[in-house]
């Protein structure tokens, strides 16, 4: 969960500095292609042990949980702001919570139920106290993050559900080079080569790349580690930590942090241990 979060809060510079070379869409389209290049030795070696039916599934896992949110908020971002597309974000556990109970038939403790709306509510505390925050959206846009956070949650519960004794390293790396072939072909007809024979993109093209190894394949490679040995709902309590490390990179960048901010961390931690003390309890 540290992990998870220290690498995934450091995303959000990392994107920050990528768009400087890349638009939101060329970097959706890099971000799974390097991915999926890299993961491509261990996917070989992964399908010598993971079962052929299991496939289709780690194919769905792919797609739900990096292929479709990639895109979908890299559009949103073009027309929200990230304050909310940072607020939307918090609603994994929540999709992860009624997915996991209505699809999977999952029994869900009062307490955990608790813990994701005091989480939820921290995130928003915590996002909407940052000085200058606008929630200017355009609703169709703003529906966008909404659907990535389902896609998130169906992943999880997925994973748990139906990847529980795969090897997690093989499974991510697998999924990663599967989704990948659609962002081959939208590099190509991208203007990104262009960009980088140029050669005047050489610290965003490799602030992608540590993007790409570390904040998509390694964290879901720890992410659906993380879901196999807890639960779907624990690990995607993980979103509302995220905020905490991506705002101590903003501060370190030159941006602010207020006292509203803090109390938001506060909610989240407090929500965080409701939905951890259950698990512990079983």
């Amino acid at each position: 969960m540290v992990l998870l979060t220290i690498i995934w809060g450091t995303s959000y510079i990392l994107i920050k500095k990528s768009l400087l070379g890349f638009g939101a869409l060329e970097l959706a389209c890099l971000r799974i292609s390097i991915s999926g290049l890299v993961a491509l030795p261990f996917a070989i070696k992964g399908l010598k042990s993971i079962p052929r039916q299991k496939y289709l599934v780690i194919l769905l896992v792919g797609i739900f949980g990096s292929g479709a949110p990639a895109f979908l908020f890299s559009i949103s971002m073009t027309k929200s702001g990230s304050a909310v597309n940072g607020i939307l974000n918090s609603l994994s556990p929540l999709w992860t919570l009624v997915i996991g109970y209505y699809l999977f038939k999952i029994d869900i403790s009062s307490q955990k139920v608790l813990g994701v709306i005091v989480g939820f509510l921290g995130a928003l505390v915590l996002v909407l106290g940052k000085p200058g925050a606008s929630l200017q959206v355009d609703v169709l846009y703003g529906l966008l993050p909404v659907i990535a956070t389902f896609c998130y949650g169906m992943s999880s519960n997925l994973t748990k559900q139906k990847l529980q004794n795969q090897n997690a390293v093989y499974t991510t790396a697998l999924a990663m080079s599967m989704i990948s072939l659609p962002a081959y072909i939208g590099l190509y007809f991208s203007e990104i080569p262009e960009k980088i024979i140029a050669g005047n993109v050489w610290f965003p093209l490799a602030c992608v790349a540590t993007l790409s190894i570390f904040g998509t394949l390694i964290a879901w490679m720890f992410f659906y580690r993380l879901v196999q040995r807890t639960d779907a709902l624990f690990a995607a309590s993980v979103t509302y930590l995220i905020p905490i490390v991506a705002i101590a990179w903003g501060v370190l960048d030159g941006e602010m942090l207020s006292v509203i901010q803090l109390g938001g961390m506060v909610l989240i931690f407090v929500g965080v241990y409701f939905t951890t003390k259950q698990k512990t309890e079983n």
